[in-house]
């Protein structure tokens, strides 16, 4: 289901706006004062869970975040698929969507 999405012409435009609007760098490093360029546009809520939850959500612009690949790999535990406490972080930067979403889906 999620290699469908990333194929699809909506999440192909969305990606670029994403990218464009955070300026092709990654907004982790940028945090520190880096400048990296951004290779991937994160969902900050898993895709896998706005597909079966939440399809909007998928291509909202307040879910995606512009990552560089060393930061993506530090959202996810990548053996349990599991967001990491990074992850978590940016699921709380976004607000009573994020917090909502912690409460009543997040493993804690």
């Amino acid at each position: 289901m999620e290699h469908n999405f990333y194929k699809s012409a909506k999440w192909k435009h969305k990606r670029e706006i994403i990218l464009k609007r955070d300026e092709y760098l990654c907004q982790e490093c940028k945090r520190y004062g880096k400048t990296t360029q951004a290779t991937t546009v994160h969902h900050i809520i898993p895709l896998t869970w706005c597909l079966i939850y939440n399809i909007a959500l998928a291509l909202a612009n307040i879910n995606l975040i512009s990552l560089c690949e060393k930061c993506h790999n530090k959202m996810h535990d990548r053996d349990s698929d599991k967001l990491t406490s990074f992850g978590l972080a940016w699921v709380k930067k976004i607000g009573k969507i994020g917090l909502d979403w912690i409460e009543k889906y997040s493993e804690k």
